[in-house]
């Protein structure tokens, strides 16, 4: 007489069902689309850092210009200043004796624009030399 296993037959199959693999693929569509979002989170503040630091240098050159000339310039080849490779900065001066503004635009965040005024210039409702992104 033959023995028979106790053995289910769901124990002897092997592999994973259609829904399991489905779980598990949704499971890691979920970890990935949370990983893409914090990845373009931090290319973004990546990006403002570079604009800040970037305008922060370009006070201090002008600064350092206006003590030796007694006025600010937006001519950058004149100041001991030169902005990353990826910021494009822009000098705005109406009177060099009472101060300038200035933007940036990373080249990877054309959409994302970072300010400065320092002195008179036309104020945008910032402090005096504090940079503001938008």
């Amino acid at each position: 007489m033959p023995t028979t296993s106790p053995v289910s037959a769901r124990s002897r199959r092997r592999g994973f069902s259609l829904i399991e693999l489905l779980i598990a693929m949704l499971v890691l569509a979920i970890l990935v689309a949370l990983a893409v979002a914090r990845y373009r989170n931090m290319k973004e503040r990546g990006y403002l850092a570079e604009m800040k630091t970037d305008l922060g240098h370009l006070r201090i050159a002008e600064e350092a210009y206006w003590a030796e000339k007694g006025q600010y310039t937006a001519d950058q080849s004149l100041l001991d200043f030169r902005a990353g490779s990826r910021v494009a900065l822009t000098i705005s001066i109406s009177d060099p004796y009472a101060g300038y503004d200035a933007d940036a635009v990373h080249v990877s965040a054309p959409t994302i624009t970072c300010t400065m005024y320092v002195g008179r210039a036309s104020a945008t409702g910032t402090p005096s030399g504090e940079v503001r992104c938008q």
